[in-house]
C-alpha cells in the first residue's frame, strides 16, 4: 500500500521580515499586489538604520511559500512614521512576486467582529491568536483596538507586528498589527482603509511613485551589482562605503547582506538623490573595468538615460 500523500500547504500572502543570514525576526509584512507587500514602519526601523523611502528589507513566506524570498524596498509616498497618518506604515515595492494570490481588502470594519492573525515569534510556520475589534483608539484615533483571547495562552509579542488581521471565518484582509499592551493580552491594528493605496497604478502615479524606467531595470542593475568583488569583499565594501555621498551612508548599512545593500543603494541613488552617475564612477574606479562592471553598466543604461 502506498503511503498517504502528504498535504502542501497552499502558499499565503502573510510574510516575514527576517535577517537573510541569521534568521533574526523583525516582524511581519502581507503581500498585497503581485509585487507589493505591506508592514509596519517600526518593523522596517528595527532591520535597517535610518529607515525611510529607499531603505530595502529581506522577506520569507514560511506559510507554504516554499523557498520563496525577496528583498523588499519602501517605495517613495510609502512611508509614514510617527509624523502623519497613517503614523506607521510601509509600503514595500518586491523584487520579485510574491508567493501568493493577494488578498482582497476589507472595505469596513465593525466593532465586535470577531478576527485572528498569524504572527512568528518562536515558531516560523505561526501561532495564531483570535480577538474582537472593541472600537478605535489607542495611540492615535485611526487604530483599532482588538482584545485578545488570551485565555488561550499566546498574546501579542513582539514580532506580530505587520501581521495581517482577519475575520475570523475568512481571508479577507481588514488591516495590520500595529502594537500591544497589558502584556499583549491587548493590540492595535490600522485599518488597512487607512492605508493610502499607493502600490495601485493610478495611485502610484498619482502619487510620483510611478518608475521610468521600471522597478525591473533597478531591480537588475542591483542584482548586476552583486557580482562586484567590490561587493562582494567586506573590506572593499567598507572603504567603497566611506568614499559615497554622505546622504547615501546615513541610509546605507555596510554590513547588510549584499542583495539587499546593492538594491538599497541603486534605490536611494537613482531615485532618491540622483546620484547613480557619481555612484558607478566610484564602482568604476574600484573594480577597474571588469567584466561585471560592464554588466552592471549596461542594466543601467535605461536609468541613466532617463536622468
Amino acid at each position: 500500500m502506498n503511503p498517504p500523500a502528504l498535504h502542501a500547504a497552499a502558499p499565503d500572502w502573510q510574510l516575514r521580515i527576517v535577517h537573510p543570514a541569521n534568521g533574526t525576526l523583525y516582524g511581519a509584512a502581507v503581500q498585497v499586489s503581485p509585487v507589493h507587500a505591506v508592514t509596519c514602519a517600526h518593523v522596517v526601523d528595527l532591520a535597517v538604520a535610518d529607515a525611510g523611502p529607499g531603505s530595502t528589507v529581506h522577506l520569507d513566506a514560511p506559510r507554504g511559500g516554499g523557498t520563496w524570498t525577496a528583498t523588499g524596498t519602501v517605495v517613495p509616498g510609502g512611508w509614514w512614521c510617527k509624523t502623519a497618518a497613517p503614523w506607521d506604515v510601509a509600503v514595500l515595492r518586491l523584487d520579485r512576486p510574491g508567493p501568493a494570490v493577494p488578498p482582497t481588502l476589507a472595505p469596513s470594519h465593525r466593532t465586535g467582529e470577531a478576527v485572528r492573525f498569524v504572527g512568528f515569534p518562536r515558531s516560523p510556520a505561526g501561532r495564531w491568536i483570535t480577538g474582537r475589534l472593541v472600537g478605535d483608539g489607542g495611540s492615535h484615533p485611526e487604530f483599532t483596538q482588538i482584545d485578545t483571547d488570551s485565555t488561550v495562552g499566546l498574546t501579542v509579542v513582539r514580532g506580530y507586528s505587520g501581521s495581517g488581521v482577519r475575520p475570523r471565518d475568512g481571508d479577507t484582509l481588514i488591516g495590520i498589527v500595529t502594537e500591544s499592551a497589558l502584556d499583549g493580552r491587548v493590540g492595535w491594528m490600522i485599518p488597512m482603509t487607512a492605508i493610502p493605496r499607493v502600490w495601485t497604478p493610478q495611485q502610484s502615479a498619482e502619487s510620483g511613485t510611478a518608475r521610468t524606467p521600471t522597478a525591473r531595470t533597478v531591480a537588475e542593475t542591483a542584482r548586476a551589482m552583486t557580482d562586484l568583488h567590490t561587493l562582494l569583499d567586506a573590506d572593499r565594501r567598507l572603504a567603497f562605503y566611506r568614499g559615497l555621498d554622505p546622504r547615501l551612508r546615513r541610509r546605507l548599512r555596510v554590513d547588510q547582506d549584499l542583495e539587499a545593500f546593492a538594491s538599497a543603494l541603486v534605490v536611494l541613488a537613482h531615485e532618491q538623490y540622483g546620484l547613480l552617475r557619481d555612484v558607478l564612477a566610484q564602482l568604476e574606479h574600484w573594480e577597474e573595468g571588469s567584466a561585471a562592471m560592464r554588466r552592471v553598466h549596461e542594466a543601467a543604461a535605461p536609468l541613466l538615460a532617463g536622468a
